[in-house]
């Protein structure tokens, strides 16, 4: 039961991070293994998963692209004023859904009349499997040394795995 106890508690947290932080950062993988990051405005599933977020992006951009090839993405929380980081990982896909596209684009200052903007949107679902989290006085400390990652099963539960304390670093010569 103390196990069930500390999942919840640090899914309230991660939950409360996220609410707290409007723009966040999609990392992608790169072609050749680099790794590209840029600001998004993610927003919840409309069927009530948490744990899945979506975004729009251009159809024909970087971040489409490597989320097509990949299928995967990290999605990136970071609210300074609670000490407080949650990095959600997971499954991406691509939908090209006008209905999904236009419930989730509110307009943009450079759209013109015709919606050239909005018709060269696709939008990206992202489902979680794995949830990385600092925030201070509920996951591990200390700030900084360590990683609480938490992990979903294929029945959608939440487990935790061991915390992974970072190795300090070696004196210099």
């Amino acid at each position: 039961m103390a196990a069930e106890d500390d999942v919840e508690r640090l899914l309230a947290a991660a939950r409360d991070t996220i609410r707290e932080v409007p723009f966040i950062w999609v990392i992608s993988a790169a072609e050749g293994g680099d790794a590209n990051a840029r600001v998004v405005n993610a927003q919840p599933d409309a069927e009530g998963d948490f744990w899945v977020r979506w975004f729009l992006t251009p159809r024909g951009g970087r971040k489409a692209r490597e989320i097509g090839r990949n299928r995967r993405a990290t999605l990136a929380y970071q609210n300074d004023s609670q000490s407080a980081y949650v990095t959600l990982i997971g499954s991406a896909e691509l939908i090209d859904d006008r209905t999904e596209i236009s419930r989730r684009f509110s307009g943009s200052q450079f759209d013109d009349p015709e919606g050239r903007v909005a018709a060269s949107l696709i939008a990206v679902r992202v489902v979680a499997d794995r949830i990385e989290l600092h925030v201070r006085g509920v996951t591990a400390e200390p700030w900084g040394r360590g990683r609480t990652t938490l992990e979903r099963g294929p029945g959608g539960e939440w487990r935790l795995l061991p915390v992974i304390y970072n190795a300090p670093l070696p004196d210099s010569p």
